[in-house]
């Protein structure tokens, strides 16, 4: 985007936000002060990042450092005191589901089962357990290991079974590594198995991304994620993520690959639950990202609170000793103006493709109304239509939110990493 371009979308931004939001909403990370503590919560959910990786995929902008294994038990120490310290400062609360994410989680599994087990120690565990797996460590012993965890919800990183594409993306393993995988995981009586699959590839086809979910399809999986090459914007934190030969694909090649893909799992008895993921019979959804609250626990996890969101450190290092020292981990915070949480509830439904109208007035209090003319407006351009009390995106609106949430939404979190990723303890990160 040229700077011209970038000024207009900036002046745009903040003159929505500041109408949807209102005034009182400061767009600033900053260190929590010193007599901060997080509210007591009654429910959440919990999400764990294990930040270690055998290869670091080069399209991939999460924390990750390399695998060694003298890391694995400074690691593990560092994220049972951080389960201490909020079961502490929230209480004992009740943990509506777990999410294990990287990285790849699977390197670590006896790291994991000790965090988990001090989880339902120190919480009230009653949801499900997800977690995010590798194609290259998916074994027989794996599978076992994950039941005696508890783990209901896998998700595995396919990405694509074609040679090239796998080529493209950093990935050295040959196809029938992924097609053993899945077919593994979808044979072993998880509750749901869900499989990333991305699409705008160079040189890829709208036919070569609905052969590669017809091939996850054939292998068993019951949930398909599917999502382009440039989620995160390739500025500063591409400094890391450079590609030989990838340029960002044009604007018709992305929708004619998102009409495919759209038309294909509506063909083949896939329901959309949200932007990016599609899921077939009455398997649990599969979601890493849409839930109402939730605690972080590890370098470069953030929470999302009633008082609003913070962020630990990235620096595995400045984690582990932070956690050692008795300290908060948390780097960064950004508090919420009161209209906020109701304004961030409806960005997920939209995440979610579907808004519930019950549910508006009580998430948005008096600016339900205002959430009211949006919504008409989105039904109006023909992006979304009523369902049974619901606002549902059509496939040309979750289609647009997709663009969108890269254009603006992806474009915070740009700015938030690079700031997060170069300097342990940032001072502040202003949007």
């Amino acid at each position: 985007m040229n700077s011209l371009a970038h000024a207009f979308s900036h002046v745009i931004t903040r003159a929505a936000r500041r109408y949807l939001v209102g005034p009182d909403q400061r767009w600033v990370f900053e260190p929590p002060s010193p007599d901060w503590t997080p509210p007591h919560i009654e429910r959440t959910s919990l999400y764990l990042h294990v930040p270690f990786c055998r290869h670091s995929c080069p399209y991939c902008p999460y924390t990750k450092v390399r695998y060694r294994e003298p890391l694995i038990e400074p690691y593990t120490r560092a994220a049972l005191a951080e389960i201490d310290w909020w079961a502490k400062t929230i209480g004992p609360t009740e943990i509506t589901s777990i999410y294990i994410g990287g990285g790849t989680p699977t390197l670590a599994l006896g790291s994991v089962t000790r965090v988990l087990t001090h989880v339902r120690e120190r919480f009230h565990l009653t949801g499900d357990i997800c977690i995010e797996t590798n194609p290259a460590d998916v074994d027989d012993e794996t599978v076992r290991r994950l039941h005696d965890m508890g783990v209901e919800l896998v998700s595995i990183g396919v990405q694509s079974f074609q040679t090239e594409n796998l080529a493209v993306l950093g990935r050295d393993y040959n196809p029938l590594v992924a097609e053993h995988a899945l077919a593994l995981l979808s044979e072993s009586n998880f509750a749901s198995v869900n499989a990333d699959i991305m699409f705008a590839l160079p040189r890829q086809t709208a036919t070569g991304v609905t052969t590669d979910l017809a091939r996850a399809m054939q292998l068993g999986a019951n949930q398909l994620t599917t999502y382009p090459l440039f989620t995160f914007p390739y500025t500063s934190v591409g400094e890391y993520l450079r590609l030989t030969d990838v340029r960002m694909p044009n604007l018709s090649v992305r929708r004619a690959h998102y009409r495919a893909i759209s038309e294909w799992c509506a063909e083949h008895d896939y329901e959309r639950v949200s932007v990016w993921g599609f899921k077939r019979g009455a398997v649990p959804r599969y979601s890493s990202v849409t839930r109402d609250g939730y605690i972080g626990i590890g370098p470069g996890a953030g929470s999302h609170l009633p008082d609003g969101f913070v962020l630990n450190t990235f620096d595995l290092d400045s984690w582990i000793c932070a956690m050692g020292e008795g300290r908060t981990a948390i780097a960064l915070r950004l508090p919420f103006a009161s209209e906020m949480s109701g304004w961030w509830w409806l960005y997920w439904r939209f995440y979610d493709t579907r808004i519930p109208l019950d549910g508006l007035d009580v998430a948005l209090g008096h600016d339900a109304p205002k959430a009211r003319r949006w919504l008409r407006i989105v039904e109006q351009a023909g992006l979304a239509a009523h369902t049974d009390g619901y606002i549902e995106l059509t496939e040309p609106g979750a289609f647009w939110l997709h663009l969108a949430q890269n254009h603006f939404a992806l474009s915070y979190v740009n700015t938030l990493w690079t700031k997060a990723r170069r300097e342990p303890w940032p001072q502040a990160v202003a949007f």
